[in-house]
This record gives structure tokens, C-alpha cells and sequence, in this order.
């Protein structure tokens, strides 16, 4: 299961695993604009997987397709 989570928590969550990221909320809200990671984005949020953020970190593929589905 995909770890959908909503910019603030996944810095949050990123925090938790590496304190001293130097990772910004504008950064992966700019991740997930250019698809570079996916994203769901609904009205003016914007949803993030976690796991293809963690992946385009770590230089590794990642199974689905980078892409941000808009709702709305």
C-alpha cells in the first residue's frame, strides 16, 4: 500500500528518518509539479507518495509512472 501524504507530513516523515534534511516543503511541492515524484493533487493541496519521494532520493526507479493526478 502506497503511503499517500500531504507535503507537511512527508517533511515531517522525512525528518523523522534524517533530523538534519535539508529537504523544504517548496522543494517537493516543485518535485511533484515537474513529476519528478507522484503526486495527487485535489483543489489547492497537494498529495505526495512517499515512496516514490524516497526513490527519486535515492536515485532508483520506481514501478508506476511519475505523475500528478488533478482532481477537480
Amino acid at each position: 500500500m502506497q503511503r499517500i501524504r500531504t507535503i507537511t507530513e512527508t517533511l515531517q516523515m522525512l525528518k523523522k528518518e534524517d533530523p538534519e534534511t535539508c529537504l523544504s516543503e517548496f522543494l517537493i511541492r516543485k518535485l511533484a509539479n515537474n513529476y519528478k515524484i507522484r503526486s495527487i493533487k485535489t483543489g489547492n493541496k497537494v498529495l505526495i507518495d512517499y515512496d516514490s519521494l524516497l526513490a527519486f532520493l535515492q536515485s532508483k526507479s520506481y514501478e508506476l509512472p511519475m505523475e500528478q493526478i488533478i482532481i477537480g
